[in-house]
């Protein structure tokens, strides 16, 4: 598996080698064979008002992320299940009956009172779904065993990975020094030679990694400093 996305060859330093990918990998639930894992969201709760987002959403690969905003605060927290607490999170789902539940389109409204979106991707072949209601909403007995799933997302990334987060608005400069999930330093080079993703190499290891644009706050947790080229 290879992390983000291909750059063209006369792009690659001679001294690098590909990263080969941190994440653990399921099979889309969509029946799509080009999905990627790392970006393949399979439950996702948006909670939102005025000033405040709350979004936690688990991915194939079993990275849970949590993004807070209030105002123009942002953090972001990241932790990775096993494939068994994968396996458990998504049997609990499938295991709810929502044939009598009515799927609502995508817009939230901006409201004084938190509104929420559950977004479901977890049976092969079948089209994602999407629900809406309000935070302290009475919800049907499907409905809430299925947002209760979103909740223990909510409390396992909470409990195993530490607030951190990129700048508001980030967008990679070349220079910038980024702190990647696992820790690791990479430095931005610059932009892919399709635009669609930035080059990064390690600054302490010589690994050469690629991460599509909107995979950056997936991957790093941190802008580190900004370096300016001499």
């Amino acid at each position: 598996m290879r992390s983000g996305i291909d750059a063209p060859r006369h792009s690659l330093p001679s001294i690098s080698v590909c990263f080969a990918g941190l994440f653990l990998t399921f099979s889309p639930t969509s029946g799509a064979t080009d999905v990627d894992r790392r970006s393949h969201e399979l439950v996702r709760r948006e909670c939102r008002a005025v000033i405040d987002t709350e979004d936690v959403t688990l991915f194939a690969n079993g990275t849970v992320r949590l993004i807070a905003k209030h105002e123009e605060e942002r953090s972001v927290q990241l932790t990775e299940l096993t494939p068994d607490e994968v396996k458990a999170f998504l049997r609990r789902v499938r295991e709810v009956d929502l044939s009598e539940e009515d799927p609502v389109g995508v817009n939230l409204q901006g409201d004084w009172v938190e509104q929420c979106e559950l977004y479901l991707d977890v049976t092969v072949g079948e089209e994602p779904t999407r629900y809406r209601f309000g935070r302290y909403d009475s919800l049907s007995l499907a409905l809430s065993r299925v947002n209760r799933v979103a909740d223990d997302l909510l409390e396992v990334v909470k409990e195993r990975s530490p607030t951190t987060g990129l700048p508001y608005g980030y967008v990679p400069q070349p220079g910038d020094v980024l702190e990647r999930v696992d820790g690791v330093l990479f430095e931005v080079i610059g932009l892919t030679g399709d635009k669609k993703g930035i080059e990064l190499i390690g600054v302490e290891q010589p690994l050469t990694i690629y991460v599509l644009n909107e995979a950056v706050g997936q991957h790093f947790k941190a802008l580190v400093k900004r370096r300016q080229f001499p």
